[in-house]
């Protein structure tokens, strides 16, 4: 009985050391929790708005107009996600992040006025999910940044770090040729 007391003294004491040292948290630790619970809470979110959207009963005369109110607030949290303030280790995101909030926003748009119409606008659906679509594909590279992948291949996409660099134009273009002299070959 005795040696139980001892472990949970030792325990606690552990306990009280640890959270005494991890109270000493630097800024750069405090924002990368703080983006960190911004990105699970955006990540949830996303996630719940789809199920949201799989759920819908498309033979109910309410499903647009619950669809819409849906794709708005998946609107406001690709806003929310551009806004959210990057650690430097993951500033490549941030570009992507902006490029996903403005594509979601011309999706929602479109949406808006195919289902608001007088007759629902096939183009403008079509139109819509394409952006859509770039949305979520901006959101699947910003994932794998975050979790220290490589974005495919296949998918065609050339990440540049940023430089201070005079000649970063010429370069951009060199890859541009180099990738259509191949093209042709």
């Amino acid at each position: 009985m005795q040696n139980k007391r001892y472990k949970t003294v030792f325990v606690t004491f552990a306990l009280a050391v640890c959270l005494c040292g991890c109270a000493k948290t630097t800024d750069e630790e405090k924002a990368l929790a703080a983006f960190s619970s911004s990105i699970a809470g955006f990540t949830s979110n996303i996630k719940e708005a789809h199920e949201q959207i799989n759920r819908l009963d498309t033979t109910q005369a309410d499903s647009p107009a619950e669809l819409l109110e849906i794709l708005d607030s998946l609107d406001e949290e690709f806003a929310k996600l551009a806004e959210l303030s990057v650690p430097e280790q993951y500033l490549g995101i941030e570009a992507l992040a902006d490029e996903a909030s403005l594509n979601m926003s011309e999706a929602v748009s479109y949406y808006h006025s195919a289902f608001e119409a007088e007759t629902f606008s096939e183009s403008d659906a079509d139109v819509a999910y394409q952006y859509y679509k770039r949305a979520m594909t901006r959101i699947e590279y910003i994932g794998y940044i975050l979790a220290g992948g490589e974005i495919p291949e296949n998918d065609h996409v050339t990440i540049h770090e940023e430089t201070n660099d005079s000649n970063i134009i010429d370069r951009w273009f060199d890859d541009e040729d180099e990738d259509a002299e191949t093209a042709s070959e």
